[in-house]
């Protein structure tokens, strides 16, 4: 049987079938690199919850795709939004194994077809999902939100630019938006999913970021080292075939991922000499070891807090090098800005991508990753706690590699080009297709998840009621200030205001603990060292220390130490 299927195939089709085989086999690289990037962004509580639901997700995203997704996305209906269930289950198939999918870029075998695209489902809810819910979000109302969006989200919004009968398709002509290898089907819709996802869930307990470490920066290089290998196969399968542009596609796409990471890495350099807003740090020019003691007191490195619970100056390490001001190198700017650079070329791929059109790729990196890094700064302004950053670095560095696409483009794959040629109106249909894709994701997310928040039992967030708690200590903040103000002696709150619900501390003990029964990404003996002040006095970075009582501000050198509670004058090692 598998000698009479080889002795059908032509030698154009055998060879188009292992590229796109070969390009699909990449894909898995991209789920693992995500999985390790989003790992290393967090702290130990949850690491492994952003480890785990990327590879997680998988089996969900395939079933689902088999039975109907794939026909939703894929199949020839009568209308321009949705398909219909004839490809359901790969019936299609039923007949032959070399059927064939057509459209404008070419002919490629169904088989080859369903397989590319599932990953790239898999790919986009894992861009996705684990950032949304990150060290505040349950698992099981993720998970029949998940149903809602892979059906009423990511399906219809695939058909409309990818099927040829989409109402805003290249195949259909009428409205077509180029989006190639998916700045609108996937990483606009992450974007603002998360976006809407991080809306509906609030900030994150403040106490959650009080001395912030991310668990592994060596994960985040290595997640995207295979982010960066599997995104050539991302890019580079939508052409669908092996063809001259082939290599040009896998070039513009490296090329503009290195220039992004570059560009974002000097732009974090330059700022990190510069205070973020609210840190209040003035840190003297002249430094030595023996007036460690006068900085301190004029420093203020308390943590700060934002609106959104991000905090401010969690950049500032708690090292005497922070003491000196310098400018630093960052890995986690410089994969941030590759990550954004591969999300920036996505839309343009092909279109973009010829022999002597390197220089877009170029282009796309630098203004990728300039507006990319500022739109960071944008959950501030919208005090939206989008931990990851997902909807700057997905949702707004895919509306600009569309907008650029509309600029950009070649008149390759069916197109009439952009700017360049001369054709005027791709812009506007580039902004139409963001418009629509980034409003119908936000509205139908945040429809969703209030719905699902009001069923018994699948409340989003694991401390269900710390938003009440936010808003009802926002409306008696200015009632507590006149009550201080006018009994300035009493200095003790309550026992019972002081005292945590139990979904508090369950949230505030992380993700991991409370979907994984405890289990760990990165497991250690905890220990709590006891120092005392007075051993270090031989020490010149100690030797002007003031005796520590229990009125002094332990955390002018950081919060990693505090007074232990039964000695006013011994510091105690806090559990990383």
């Amino acid at each position: 049987m598998a000698s009479d299927i080889i002795d059908l195939i032509d030698v154009k089709t055998g060879l188009n079938a292992l590229y796109m085989l070969y390009c699909t086999a990449l894909l898995p690289l991209c789920i693992i690199g995500i999985a390790y990037f989003y790992s290393g962004l967090t702290q130990r509580r949850s690491s492994l919850t952003m480890f785990a639901l990327p590879v997680f997700l998988i089996p969900f995203i395939f079933v689902d795709y088999f039975i109907w997704g794939y026909s939703l996305c894929y199949s020839s209906s009568s209308n321009r939004f949705i398909g219909n269930l004839n490809f359901a289950v790969l019936r299609n198939l039923k007949d032959s194994a070399l059927a064939i999918y057509s459209n404008s870029r070419g002919n490629v075998l169904i088989v080859n077809h369903f397989l590319f695209n599932c990953l790239f489902k898999t790919i986009c809810a894992a861009l996705t999902f684990p950032g949304c819910i990150a060290e505040r979000g349950r698992l099981l109302p993720m998970l029949v939100f998940l149903f809602f969006w892979s059906c009423i989200i990511y399906n219809p919004i695939t058909y409309w630019f990818w099927n040829v009968n989409g109402w805003l398709s290249v195949d259909l002509g009428k409205l077509p938006v180029l989006d190639f290898a998916g700045g609108n089907c996937i990483h606009i819709v992450s974007g603002f999913t998360c976006l809407a996802y991080s809306y509906i869930l609030g900030p994150r307990n403040p106490k959650l970021l009080y001395n912030y470490r991310n668990i592994n920066t060596g994960y985040i290089v290595i997640g995207t080292f295979f982010i960066t290998c599997g995104w050539v196969g991302f890019v580079g399968g939508c052409d669908y075939k092996f063809s001259e542009y082939s290599i040009y596609i896998f070039i513009n796409t490296l090329l503009c991922a290195c220039v992004s990471g570059i560009v974002w890495t000097f732009i974090d350099y330059y700022f990190s000499l510069i205070p973020l807003e609210g840190s209040n740090i003035e840190t003297p020019t002249n430094i030595d070891g023996n007036n460690l003691s006068v900085i301190a007191s004029q420093t203020s490195l308390a943590p700060h807090i934002s609106q959104t619970g991000v905090l401010l100056n969690q950049h500032l390490h708690e090292t005497q090098s922070n003491f000196i001001v310098r400018r630093k190198v960052s890995m986690i700017s410089f994969s941030s800005g590759v990550m954004t650079g591969l999300v920036v070329i996505t839309p343009g791929g092909g279109f973009v991508s010829s022999p002597t059109e390197l220089w877009k790729g170029i282009v796309f990196g630098v203004v990728g990753a300039i507006i990319g890094n500022f739109s960071t700064r944008l959950k501030y302004f919208f005090r939206i706690d989008d931990a990851l950053d997902i909807f700057a670095i997905h949702g707004i560095s895919g509306i600009v590699g569309s907008l650029l696409t509309g600029i950009f483009a070649n008149d390759l794959y069916a197109s009439k080009g952009g700017w360049i040629k001369g054709h005027w109106k791709q812009l506007g249909y580039q902004i139409l297709g963001c418009v629509v894709v980034s409003s119908y994701t936000f509205i139908m997310t945040c429809l969703f998840l209030y719905i699902i928040d009001l069923i018994p039992g699948l409340h989003l967030r694991i401390d269900k009621n710390f938003n009440k708690r936010a808003r009802d200590s926002v409306n008696k903040s200015k009632e507590n200030e006149i009550e201080s103000q006018l009994s300035p002696t009493e200095t003790t709150r309550v026992d019972s205001e002081l005292e945590e619900s139990y979904l508090e501390k369950v949230e505030l003990a992380g993700t991991d603990s409370y979907e994984f029964n405890g289990e760990y990404l990165m497991d250690f003996i905890e220990f709590i060292k006891v120092i005392r002040p007075q051993d270090y006095l031989e020490d010149d970075t100690q030797a002007n220390f003031e005796p520590i009582d229990n009125n002094t501000n332990i955390h002018g050198f950081g919060t990693d130490y505090e007074l232990h509670p039964n000695n006013g004058h011994t510091l105690l090692k806090r559990d990383q």
